[in-house]
């Protein structure tokens, strides 16, 4: 697929060149001697401003954004601060992330990690004597452990269908599983 980038890259370029030499009266015409024209015509009008009047200008600019800053500063601005957000704790985080699944593979791999390590962590301290999981959810799991969001891009263009990945597992049915899975190691 490189390759025929490069092949397309070179055939484009190819072409250019050949346009540019036969080319080169009509764009000297329509597009080189209008804009020096208003080039020149800009510079006149820019040499017939007294230079006395340019530097009030930009004095006067100057003035103003500092005055403007002065008064921002002075004024309190205190007053816009936005009151700090709430720091989100591990449940209501994940249900964000959870409500975000369909912006990309990014939030699916959060959710697969998060309870990946939870499996771990449920396995190191209750024991490895738990059912084992279906095989769908098993490579759902060590996704969210062992690859990350980036291993499985997102189409590049608009119309191009997005490839099927282990994130697209349903949330609920790894939490089911990990629920009963905890409930009957804790009986």
């Amino acid at each position: 697929m490189k390759r025929r980038h490069l092949l397309l890259a070179a055939a484009g370029l190819v072409v250019a060149v050949i346009l540019a030499f036969f080319l080169q009266d009509v764009i000297r015409r329509t597009v080189i001697t209008p804009l020096a024209y208003l080039w020149w015509v800009l510079n006149l009008f820019y040499a017939a401003i007294p230079q006395l009047l340019l530097w009030i200008v930009l004095l006067a600019g100057l003035v103003l954004i500092a005055s403007t800053s002065l008064l921002n500063w002075y004024s309190g601005g205190r007053r816009y601060d936005e009151p700090p957000k709430p720091d989100l704790g591990p449940v209501e985080s994940l249900s964000g992330w959870i409500s975000k699944t369909g912006k990309g593979n990014y939030y699916k791999w959060m959710i697969a990690n998060r309870l990946a390590k939870l499996k771990r962590e449920m396995d190191i301290r209750l024991g490895k004597r738990g059912r084992v999981p279906p095989e769908e959810l098993q490579t759902y799991l060590q996704a969210g452990l062992e690859k990350s969001f980036v291993d499985f891009p997102l189409p590049a263009l608009p119309f191009m269908r997005r490839q099927p990945t282990p994130f697209d597992l349903d949330v609920n049915e790894a939490v089911e599983f990990l629920e009963s899975e905890l409930k009957d190691r804790l009986e």
